[in-house]
């Protein structure tokens, strides 16, 4: 059964040795089928973003599918322990990169929770950023 939610995302990157920080507060959707597996989706209110719809499903516990969809576009598989060769357009162009994650984390239930992960992005095999993603959901 898909949930109308209040999704609160802190969005940390390090690169080239600084830290940068985000937080978003945003509404969107759970769709919870067990604690191992759930989509989140969301709209995207950063203005670079804005327009841009955001899902997050979470597979076994290790692994998230991040689909975004607008003049941002990408599928970005985020698992643990595997690099994935992932695709992303945007307005100034396509880009492959590579994501690498060290972390995946989930609290879940059908009334909301938190999920975490922590990943790497290269480009060509060069580390472009290490990434935490904290995405706090709550059913309205």
């Amino acid at each position: 059964m898909v949930k109308k939610t209040v999704v609160h995302i802190i969005d940390s990157h390090v690169t080239d040795g600084e830290k940068t920080s985000c937080e978003l507060t945003t509404s969107g959707t759970l769709d919870f089928a067990s604690p191992s597996e759930f989509t989140v989706t969301y709209r995207e209110t950063d203005e670079e973003l804005e327009g841009c719809e955001t899902t997050l499903m979470l597979e076994e516990m290790r692994r998230v599918t991040m689909t975004r969809t607008g003049k941002y576009s990408a599928e970005m598989i985020i698992e643990k322990e595997r690099r994935h060769t992932c695709f992303y357009a945007t307005p100034y162009g396509e880009l492959m990169m590579g994501i690498y994650a060290k972390c995946v984390e989930a609290e879940m239930d059908e009334n909301g929770g938190t999920l975490r992960f922590v990943y790497t992005i290269d480009f060509n095999n060069d580390l472009a950023s290490e990434n935490e993603l904290t995405v706090k959901v709550k059913v309205i």
